[in-house]
């Protein structure tokens, strides 16, 4: 039986496909696709505390959670989180964005 060439693809790592996942959240929310991470997780119906879980990798993301974030906010990048590099310019995360602790907080309105 022949077998079919491998494609350019890098072999699969859960921990790159978090990471890609972490900053794309980061940059849906830079953006203004949802207003915290606790709108993102009732929306999803998840815990919002999944998003630290998987930054300190005692869960993952799954197809499933990608899949929903997709339908429920439409700029999010599938391809980026799956592919990462190996299709986009986007260079792959060293390390999972630093979320700021505690409320946000408005800034004043300056007179």
């Amino acid at each position: 039986m022949l077998t079919a060439p491998a494609t350019p693809l890098p072999a699969y790592d859960q921990a790159q496909v978090d990471k890609r996942f972490l900053v794309e959240l980061d940059r849906l929310l830079q953006a203004g696709a949802f207003t915290s991470y606790r709108e993102w997780g009732l929306t999803l119906g998840v815990n919002p505390n999944y998003v630290a879980a998987i930054a300190a990798g005692r869960y993952h993301c799954n197809l499933k959670l990608l899949y929903d974030t997709v339908r429920h906010f439409p700029g999010c990048d599938f391809n980026y989180v799956v592919f990462g590099s190996a299709i986009y310019a986007r260079p792959e995360p060293k390390e999972a964005p630093k979320r700021a602790l505690g409320r946000r907080t408005k800034a004043p309105i300056s007179t």
